[in-house]
């Protein structure tokens, strides 16, 4: 009898697990790798392989992780580009996994570090509280957030404007006694929900609302101005000894419309034409020391 209990029990226990907070332990530090390869108009563009070195750190407001960049690689078809020097030089700045905090970017005034520093950030905003992961259970495994996320990635160089909006499902993948995995949609909006640069680009272009904008630098003065649609998807693997995050990957897809050369004030443009971007991206635990 007594066997019997405890094998009906098992699946219960399995089924009631609660996926964990991030539990963090000051001095601890975590080395990640990423690495993202990108496509534009379905033509290679380029493959960045970036490290940073994160330390957990405690002060009056909890704990947090202090991320400092280690070195960045980058690959074309015409060469390879070693910008160890350039990762460098970002100020350590903070995140935190913790409940009731935030995973907010830093100040970005580096345009060699941006898709770095915004794509690190993206993979921890997945696996946020903010973003509810902890409310999937397996009589529960989808969780779609009411808030819209919005973004801004401009870094007033390279990127003179950019901003996004992004509606967010949760979905528990896997869940046992060592890991759990949750895919984390990031789609375009049911509604607008972008405050437009120009009055287009509050129409819908394609089969959803606009929900990604950037204005990015050209020659002789000039911009180039694209916008459309926006998604990704990132499938991450979690501890469930302390909710660390061990591996994820991300696929990220812009179908967009792209006005070349235009004028600061967007009025006039030389020519218009699709434009689509297509990224895969995977960040690895490559190195922990307690």
């Amino acid at each position: 009898m007594k066997s019997l209990l405890v094998i009906l029990l098992i699946p219960v226990a399995a089924a009631a697990q609660k996926i964990p907070f991030r539990q963090y332990r000051a001095g601890k530090t975590t080395v990640y790798t990423l690495t993202s390869e990108s496509y534009n108009n379905n033509k290679f563009s380029g493959k960045s392989i970036s490290r940073a070195k994160l330390t957990v750190i405690k002060d009056t407001a909890g704990f947090a992780e202090a991320i400092q960049w280690l070195g960045k690689t980058h690959f074309s078809s015409k060469d390879t580009v070693n910008l160890d020097s350039t990762a460098q030089k970002i100020k350590p700045y903070t995140i935190s996994l913790s409940p009731g905090k935030k995973v907010l970017l830093p100040r970005l005034d580096n345009a060699e570090m941006v898709g770095d520093i915004t794509d690190l950030n993206t993979f921890f905003v997945a696996v946020s509280p903010a973003l509810n992961m902890q409310k999937l259970s397996a009589a529960n495994p989808v969780f779609t957030n009411e808030k819209y996320a919005e973004g801004n990635f401009a870094d007033g160089v390279k990127i003179i404007k950019g901003s996004d909006c992004i509606r967010v499902t949760q979905t528990l993948v896997k869940i046992s006694k060592k890991y759990t995995v949750i895919k984390t949609d990031f789609l375009p909006p049911v509604t607008s929900c972008l405050t437009p640069l120009l009055d287009t680009i509050s129409k819908k272009t394609f089969e959803h609302p606009n929900n990604f904008q950037m204005v990015q630098q050209s020659a002789g003065g000039k911009v180039n101005l694209l916008w459309g649609n926006e998604s990704f998807t990132i499938t991450s693997t979690i501890d469930n000894k302390d909710g660390k995050l061990l591996e994820a990957t991300m696929t990220n897809t812009l179908q967009l419309r792209m006005r070349i050369n235009a004028a600061p004030d967007l009025q006039t443009y030389d020519f218009e034409l699709p434009y689509t971007i297509s990224r895969n991206l995977k960040l690895e635990l490559t190195a922990v020391k307690k």
